[in-house]
């Protein structure tokens, strides 16, 4: 009732019909927001679901994790399966074969159907299965309707066990691929990215390497083959199974698609490339002949074991990840008005030490005042508290937003599964909203002198070098990359 009264409030100002006036406003706010504003919202309780409540765990005798719900609001049927088989565990040899792999367990066709009866067997019951692979995990995605669910799964479980990893998909993925490659020296901000991540990691780990049209050509079938015979067992792999359906529906299901698939024994994961570390200040500078420079700065940052994350997450919505709420935006955009967009990333969840990067795109005599700015916004935050505003902004829209991870009840088993698959404990969710409440200004002072280093972070920047080269010194030695070869 309360944001219905809101919703009313909000249409009579916005047709003009008389309000008693609120008193003194924000400068920065229309008499509208403010009132809408003030409107008293009761706080949000939100019920947290639990493995065991909503969400049963099982273990298949093969060594399957199955996280299993029903859902009857609609006649569906969805699963989403999980392999630790991501880009960190491949061969160094054969650079980009997990994400190639999974690609073509889809649109490589099966051992039973070829990759063009595949997808007309999808398009006639109105399936879909998507696969692909990040860092650390290779994921495959169902969604059909209940009455299909046999035959769907059945076509998922080939997808997953049978691969045919046709030649003729394969090769056009490769050439797409290997032209993606050769446009990228057009696109300054894929650019700036991959030469940001190479210059940190280098050459040595899998997050710095760069993918060359000569790796891309080299790949064969029989690469995605071995990574799939490496990887792809029962005892490596998460599934959920949604439906419309009781749960012991969907352990028959699941039995019958994946129980006769034996486990292997022999099976480990491979150690994950170890990440060492530099803070190596300087300045490195890629020429291009372009109106808009590209500009990021940053250093080495954390990983999801860090205890000070929460507080990470909170102090990077403040500095640049909220968009027009943000600092960066505030000041670069809004106040000195030399960008579209200036931001910043603080990524807390990966097993692998990630990067703190900040940047923007601005015209090219704008680069050494539009890097001063950043480095000051930094600075700022280890030397002064935030104000209670914007601790209380970012908390709000956090929290705020916790609702719609729980919005379907196939979003709500998926995160519970990768709960399990990215090791943090069941009882999760239950306390990271009060990890944030209890968060205080002296608290994310503390972090941003812990965790942001303004004097030891290296600038990368993309563009015409001769507005800016001389200007740059003050924040490193300055040095010129060249483009390597594709």
């Amino acid at each position: 009732m309360r944001r219905t009264a809101g919703a009313l409030t909000l249409i009579l100002l916005l047709t003009g019909c008389a309000i008693e006036s609120p008193g003194r406003l924000d400068s920065h706010r229309s008499p509208g927001s403010e009132l809408v504003r003030r409107l008293p919202v009761a706080p949000l309780e939100l019920r947290i679901p639990r493995v065991g409540r909503e969400v049963e765990r099982r273990v298949l005798p093969n060594g399957i994790v199955l996280y299993l719900a029903d859902d009857r609001s609609l006649p569906m049927f969805q699963a989403y399966a999980v392999f630790r088989a991501g880009s960190l565990y491949e061969d160094p040899a054969h650079p980009a074969v997990a994400r190639f792999s999974a690609s073509q367990l889809r649109n490589g066709g099966t051992e039973v159907l070829p990759f063009a009866a595949l997808n007309e067997e999808l398009e006639v019951l109105g399936a879909s299965i998507e696969a692909s692979a990040s860092s650390e995990e290779m994921t495959v995605s169902l969604s059909a309707l209940a009455k299909d669910a046999d035959r769907a799964l059945r076509i998922f479980s080939d997808i997953i066990r049978r691969p045919a990893f046709d030649s003729t998909p394969f090769e056009i993925a490769k050439g797409q691929a290997i032209e993606d490659l050769r446009r990228l020296a057009d696109n300054p901000g894929r650019l700036a990215a991959r030469e940001f991540n190479r210059l940190l990691y280098t050459d040595a780990h899998p997050l710095g390497r760069l993918l060359t049209t000569g790796q891309v050509a080299a790949l064969q079938r029989q690469d995605l083959v071995a990574h799939h015979r490496r990887f792809l067992h029962p005892n490596n792999m998460f599934l959920a199974l949604v439906g419309d359906f009781s749960r012991e529906e969907l352990v028959t299901r699941a039995l019958a698609a994946f129980g006769d698939w034996a486990r292997d024994p022999a099976f480990s994961l491979p150690p994950i490339p170890p990440v060492t570390p530099r803070a190596e200040r300087g300045v490195r500078l890629l020429p291009r002949d372009v109106a808009q420079a590209s500009v990021i700065l940053g250093h080495f940052g954390t990983t999801r074991q860090d205890p000070d994350r929460h507080a990470i997450e909170l102090l990077d919505f403040i500095l640049g990840s909220s968009g027009f709420n943000s600092r960066l935006m505030d000041r670069l955009r809004t106040s000195e008005g030399m960008t579209y967009g200036a931001w910043s990333s603080f990524p807390t969840g990966g097993n692998v030490l990630g990067l703190f990067r900040a940047g923007l795109q601005t015209k090219n005599e704008n680069v050494p005042r539009a890097v001063a700015g950043i480095l000051e916004e930094m600075r700022r935050l280890q030397e002064e508290p935030v104000t209670a505003t914007e601790i209380d902004r970012a908390k709000d829209a956090i929290i705020n937003s916790f609702v719609f991870r729980f919005t379907s009840r196939f979003g709500t088993v998926t995160r519970l599964l990768m709960l399990e698959v990215t090791g943090e404990p069941p009882d999760y969710y239950d306390t990271l909203l009060d990890r944030y409440r209890q968060l205080t200004p002296a608290d994310l002072q503390r972090v941003a002198r812990h965790h942001l280093h303004p004097d030891r972070s290296v600038v990368l920047v993309v563009g015409a070098t001769e507005a800016f080269e001389a200007a740059l010194a003050p924040f490193g030695p300055v040095q010129q990359i060249p483009l390597d070869p594709l």
